[in-house]
């Protein structure tokens, strides 16, 4: 079946637009020092989905009166567009925060290469969970009371049990500790 939409082409764009939108954003408000890395990331994937929704609301104006044909393409594009962001997301992380690849990074900076004993001043579990902590009171997304963190922002805590539900789902572990 055909479906009617009467911007068939344009409606194959608009995730593809919108995830344009949401790195471009991201790249721009990080690299302009406006606010930190967590946060250009947010509020990228926050202006990719306004683009998304207005865009798809233009094409379908009459909402009482959309079609299941109309509804399912919004719903892919959605889908879409939240997988090329989550997978951007993922790749940024990635990229600024595995021990793996800083250590590759580090010791190819290092000509004539890092002794073991080099590597762990480096790669200290203590400082790591110490700067970790930092990041994690700078950004407000913990708090400290009486020597106690807490957890302060429920979104979070939201995403992070999301992470763990979907790294059950499709790779059978509950936590990276599995």
């Amino acid at each position: 079946m055909i479906i009617e939409t009467g911007a068939n082409g344009f409606n194959l764009l608009i995730p593809l637009l919108s995830f344009s939108v949401n790195v471009t954003f991201q790249a721009f408000l990080f690299r302009s020092r406006s606010c930190g890395l967590l946060k250009s990331e947010y509020i990228g994937f926050t202006l990719g989905l306004v683009l998304l929704l207005s865009l798809q609301l233009s094409l379908h104006p009459m909402l009482p009166e959309l079609t299941l044909d109309a509804l399912a393409i919004v719903i892919v594009n959605l889908l879409i567009f939240c997988g090329l962001s989550y997978c951007y997301f993922h790749f940024i992380n990635l990229c600024t925060t595995a021990r793996r690849i800083r250590l590759v990074r580090d010791l190819f900076a290092s000509p004539s290469g890092l002794t073991l004993d080099q590597i762990l001043e480096n790669y200290n579990a203590q400082d790591m969970l110490s700067k970790r902590i930092q990041r994690l009171l700078n950004s407000g997304q913990i708090v400290e009371q009486n020597g106690r963190y807490f957890a302060s922002k429920h979104l979070v805590l939201f995403a992070a049990w999301l992470m763990v539900i979907l790294k059950f789902i499709f790779l059978g572990k509950g936590s990276e500790y599995d």
